[in-house]
């Protein structure tokens, strides 16, 4: 019982000394994301806005199904018939190529081919495009 007590506690000391830098690598990731994020604002929007634009509003956009935004209206018809909802792993294969992942949509997107920049890119959309 000591024993487990202790490595508790050496545990919890170690988290309590890392967790600054892990909220620091998750920021900049986030940043980095942001940085990302440029090529997709012409089309895309992360906040509420009454501005329309070529593609839908990304604002609640994790847990929605794929051409779920009420305000959009001209999503493809393979998007519509997806069943794809939107989390990490499924933005992650869309990012990747999206007329891969739904043939016959119509966004015109050549992806981003590098993992590192997608899982940026991913975090700053989980964040940015919350809920509140």
């Amino acid at each position: 019982m000591q024993l487990r007590s202790t490595l508790l506690a050496s545990t919890l000391c170690c988290v309590s000394l890392v967790a600054p830098y892990l909220q620091a690598a998750d920021s900049a990731m986030v940043k980095r994301g942001q940085m990302l994020f440029l090529q997709c604002r012409a089309c895309h929007d992360t906040q509420p806005s009454t501005t329309t634009k070529v593609g839908p509003n990304l604002h609640c956009l994790f847990g929605r199904s794929a051409a779920g935004a009420a305000d959009y209206a001209t999503y493809s018809e393979a998007l519509r018939s997806s069943k794809v909802t939107w989390n990490r792993e499924s933005l992650d294969q869309w990012l990747v190529n999206p007329a891969a992942m739904v043939p016959g949509t119509t966004m015109a997107f050549a992806g981003v081919p590098s993992a590192e920049n997608r899982a940026a890119l991913i975090a700053f959309l989980e964040q940015s495009t919350a809920c509140n």
